[in-house]
């Protein structure tokens, strides 16, 4: 009993050291984030942005603070000196570290990842620091110390601060509340601009709850997406895309133009076993052998593949609402609009993004199992063939899903034996003989390429083969266990396995071969703005790819791959991988890991400008 009461005595008097240190470097790094407002877009006379703003912040840093207390609080049985050493040390990393970030915000508007690391400490190849600026980081450095210094006498020596801990806490927690309701709210009722400022603040994740909200019946989905659909412009300021208003002149005749993509479609089952349908329809379209996608999962592929950017721009274009060049051409244009994915649309938020201010959007399909909707997207795709307004062009676009699903309907032909009869995840480990499993997926995709078949076989009976630009693709690809390291699906590395995909594009009139170039789904919407839409303003101005018709042009074979949660920047030599936080590791194309960092000077700088460029 009188050792435990002499524990509690050594440790208290460091908890409560703690508890007021940490406080006090809450209070410092809101202020410090306060450097942030200046490139926040603040619609004039908004408060609720205002309150917003405010909760979120000191909500935010509040949890960083905790975060921090927690830390310290694990070594608490440590001599009174030692730990509050330690936590003038974390105090000091942690306001450093957020400045730092403060300034390459201004500078990017994006926040610290290992690119911008490698950046900083590559030195002059990228980045040429003049002793005047390492005098004013190190005044800053010196002033930050002196501050952690000031609070550690503030925790021991001021009892009255003592008195403000319960409050301030308890403002933290309410903070919280208000911040992520309000982000929640709005996030189910389709407004975009609370929500647009999630990137502004770093490591930020807010709450979001549209489908706790819809079953709760306090959000009507459908009258939600109508509110959407009737605004005219998201709010200002969260991106400058694209650089300048694109103008064109309008073709005299219009082709169609018709998306048909397979999710988690490998480059090589593509081909005339697997495939048959799409095979025949390949001889007479541009072939691209080295085309990769902008993602290793669906997200950042679409994302992609429609607005030809990369995926650190995702999260601004989400909260915003922020529609395609391409679609908005395609609509000032007259084009009538057929989407059909089989899986639903609004996770991701395709939605409110890539298919936003589509009239009559259909988000969901009814039917019980992925082959099944993609037997549904089939049907209803013919249909609008049929009801469509012939004097006026259209964009189809159909996502099948089977293959993503590994899913077949009872009466599928199965030409790939032996195959799975059930698909058991938890089978799957180093050791495990993919053959089975990968003949599933092929009978899968030869499911899928039989629906094509009847996809295509409808234009040509509508006379529509001859003017439809027809683009045949995937969102990324599939592995199984390629590099003996327990990789399974999509996803989880960038690997070529999981972003080399097929790509087949023809174009009316236009020719058919073989592209062995190195070619990408940024690649695609100028393609297309030029081709079709007769788009005059600069490619550079709307995309980071160019036109597939001039893939010989030269160009940097460097692109940056998203994933779930990180990104890569991908070359044919080597691949980046880069974490929150600005963790970073490198890998040779097989994975294995390296320690050669090919990514410096002009290259380096190529993709800092890549991530900035439609920045405001």
């Amino acid at each position: 009993m009188t050792f435990r009461l002499n524990a509690f005595n050594s440790i208290r008097p460091n908890v409560k050291w703690a508890t007021v240190f940490w406080l006090l470097n809450a209070l410092l790094l809101t202020a410090v984030s306060f450097r942030y407002w200046r490139w926040i877009p603040i619609p004039q006379g908004d408060w609720r942005s205002v309150i917003y703003l405010l909760t979120a912040q000191y909500a935010l840093f509040g949890a960083f603070c905790l975060l921090g207390l927690a830390l310290n609080c694990l070594l608490c049985l440590l001599p009174g000196k030692l730990f509050r050493g330690i936590g003038i040390l974390l105090g000091f990393c942690a306001v450093a570290v957020l400045v730092i970030d403060t300034l390459v915000f201004a500078q990017y508007r994006f926040h610290l990842n290992g690119v911008v690391l490698e950046m900083l400490f590559e030195g002059r190849d990228v980045v040429d620091l003049s002793w005047f600026t390492w005098l004013i980081g190190g005044c800053i450095g010196l002033t930050l110390l002196a501050l952690q210094l000031l609070f550690n006498h503030l925790a021991r020596a001021g009892r009255r601060l003592s008195l403000l801990r319960a409050p301030a806490y308890g403002l933290i927690a309410l903070s919280i509340l208000v911040s992520q309701g309000m982000h929640a709210w709005d996030d189910a009722n389709y407004k975009t601009q609370i929500p647009s400022y999630t990137h502004d603040f770093p490591l930020y994740y807010p709450l979001t709850a549209k489908s706790r909200l819809v079953a709760w019946g306090l959000v009507d989905p459908s009258l939600a997406l109508n509110k959407e659909n009737s605004l005219q412009a998201a709010p200002e300021g969260v991106l400058n895309y694209p650089l300048q208003p694109i103008t064109y002149d309008k073709p005299a005749r219009q082709p169609n133009v018709l998306f048909i993509l397979i999710d988690a479609w490998r480059y090589d089952d593509a081909n005339a076993q697997v495939t048959p349908n799409v095979s025949r329809f390949a001889r007479q379209a541009l072939r691209f052998h080295q085309h990769r996608s902008g993602g290793n999962s669906t997200e950042p592929g679409i994302f992609s593949l429609f607005y030809s950017l990369p995926d650190t721009y995702w999260l601004a274009v989400r909260n915003s609402g922020q529609r395609p060049v391409l679609m908005q051409t395609l609509a000032d244009e007259g084009y009538q609009f057929s989407i059909h994915g089989s899986a639903d649309l609004n996770h991701p938020p395709f939605d409110r993004t890539v298919f936003s201010h589509i009239p009559d959007l259909t988000i969901s399909n009814n039917a019980p199992s992925p082959a099944r909707r993609d037997r549904q997207i089939t049907d209803a795709f013919k249909q609008f063939i049929d009801r469509r307004d012939a004097q006026k062009p259209f964009f189809g676009f159909l996502f099948y899903d089977a293959a993503h699903g590994y899913d077949l309907p009872p009466d599928a032909a199965t030409p790939f034996k032996p195959y799975w009869e059930r698909v058991d995840h938890i089978k799957l480990n180093n050791d495990f003989d993919p053959t089975e499993y990968h003949n599933r997926y092929r009978d899968a995709l030869y499911y899928d390429d039989g629906l094509i078949g009847e996809v295509l076989s409808k234009l040509a009976q509508a006379g529509l083969d001859g003017n439809t630009l027809v683009v045949i693709t995937s969102d990324h690809g599939e592995e199984f266990n390629d590099h003996k390291k327990n990789y399974w699906g999509h996803g989880s590395n960038f690997s070529d396995v999981q972003i080399h995909v097929p790509m087949f594009m023809k174009v009316p009139g236009g020719e058919s071969g073989d592209i062995n170039q190195r070619t990408s789904h940024f690649d695609v919407v100028p393609t297309l703005m030029q081709t079709i839409a007769g788009v005059t303003t600069p490619t550079r101005d709307y995309s980071v790819g160019r036109n597939l018709l001039h893939a010989d042009a030269p160009h940097s074979e460097d692109m940056i791959v998203g994933s779930y949660y990180n990104y890569a920047v991908v070359s044919p030599d080597q691949i980046d991988v880069v974490y929150p936080g600005g963790i970073f590791e490198t890998f040779t194309p097989d994975l294995q890991p390296s320690k050669q960092h090919l990514l410096q000077g002009e290259r380096l700088r190529n993709i800092i400008g890549l991530m900035s460029r439609f920045n405001k």
